[in-house]
């Protein structure tokens, strides 16, 4: 087995042409882009919120894992939306429950709104 390694940073451009085009793996690899490299924390976090309601758990996935980075990143989230937005997400991909436990544990450890307990 090969690994092959693919440099996640794309333009906002690339990014809303992959999430355009639809497909998982184009949809994945724009979300780990933006949780990764996106400077604008606002437009990135607001575009992962879109995708956790998406019907495609590997796409849910890439956005839970992507608003961990924007927190450890930036320092900050808009935890009013964040939040609620996650615990609907438990409900509907109980699978993910973990994926989400991470990234709350993400916010509490990075950010100031939500420091650790």
């Amino acid at each position: 087995m090969s690994l092959i390694y693919q440099d996640p940073s794309l333009s906002q451009d690339e990014v809303l042409r992959l999430l355009a085009n639809g497909a998982t793996a184009n949809v994945v690899a724009a979300l780990t882009s933006i949780g990764l490299n996106e400077v604008d924390r606002v437009w990135a976090q607001d575009l992962c919120l879109k995708h956790l309601f998406n019907e495609t758990e590997a796409i849910v996935a890439s956005a839970i894992t992507a608003l961990g980075h924007i927190a450890r990143r930036h320092g900050e989230l808009d935890t009013d939306e964040v939040l609620p937005a996650l615990e609907i997400t438990k409900g509907k991909f109980p699978s993910l429950v973990g994926s989400i436990e991470d990234t709350l544990d993400d916010i509490g450890a990075f950010t100031a709104e939500n420091p650790p307990g």
